[in-house]
């Protein structure tokens, strides 16, 4: 019993070290997710394509946050990513932001497996 309770402990405390990465993921994956509530009528199958992996990205790490994380933790996480978001941009909304977006979802998800 003791033991499984130290290792609950110690995953906690692991899970916790990779939330950050879950609020960058938020951030960089931002502009994609928007861009799909701003789109006009005439979309290129390329736009399309990384709307769906930006939403994929961003709902995911919002689940993400929800379920590993505490409530509060969760939400204070959750608004600076999007504050992160809101304040970069102009110089987040590029095409390599999604390739760091998925850096960090995916450095979140190998760093918690076990």
């Amino acid at each position: 019993m003791r033991i499984a309770c130290s290792y609950l402990v110690h995953r906690r405390e692991t899970l916790a070290a990779y939330l950050p990465f879950l609020c960058l993921a938020i951030a960089f994956s931002w502009s994609a997710f928007a861009s799909g509530y701003r789109m006009e009528a005439a979309v290129s199958r390329m736009e399309l394509a990384t709307i769906v992996l930006g939403s994929s990205i961003f709902l995911g790490a919002i689940a993400m946050l929800f379920v590993n994380g505490t409530a509060l933790v969760a939400v204070a996480l959750l608004a600076c990513g999007i504050a992160l978001a809101l304040l970069g941009e102009r110089f987040i909304a590029s095409r390599w932001s999604l390739l760091a977006a998925a850096t960090s979802f995916g450095s979140y998800l190998v760093g918690t497996v076990h």
